[in-house]
């Protein structure tokens, strides 16, 4: 059994320096509790060196012969069925109508712009106050 002195530490600085990673970011781990720390003293922060190495890992797994990715793991739907398909064209066919409705009630003009609407209301509450 391998007592806590036997094991080899390294300062805030050290850490950073082997990470190549801002002091900041070892604190910032430490205050997580990403990485775990011990007071040396009053005011000494001291990382245990077999800790740091855990922060070390893949960014992804090694994939294997023969496994490929799925199609969910890509950001790939599956294809839909015929029925969705049937209702999906059904709801933009319906939003297409609203929007053929509501284009109908404002007589042919369209919205105005944002701006214009900000503006508007900028200067009626201007005459209010005023």
């Amino acid at each position: 059994m391998t007592s806590m002195l036997d094991e080899h530490y390294l300062t805030i600085a050290q850490a950073a320096e082997r990470l190549h990673v801002n002091k900041s970011t070892i604190r910032r781990w430490i205050d997580q509790g990403t990485l775990p720390a011990y007071k040396v003293g009053q005011r000494r922060v001291a990382l245990r060196a077999a800790d740091l190495a855990r922060l070390i890992t893949p960014v992804r797994r090694t994939q294997e012969p023969g496994e490929g990715m799925q199609e969910t793991e890509l950001g790939i739907s599956p294809r839909l069925t015929p029925e969705q398909q049937r209702q999906g064209l059904a709801a933009l066919e319906a939003a297409r109508n609203l929007q053929a409705e509501l284009l109908a009630e404002r007589g042919g003009e369209l919205f105005p712009s944002s701006w214009e609407l900000i503006n508007e209301l900028r200067d009626e509450r201007s005459r209010q106050l005023g």
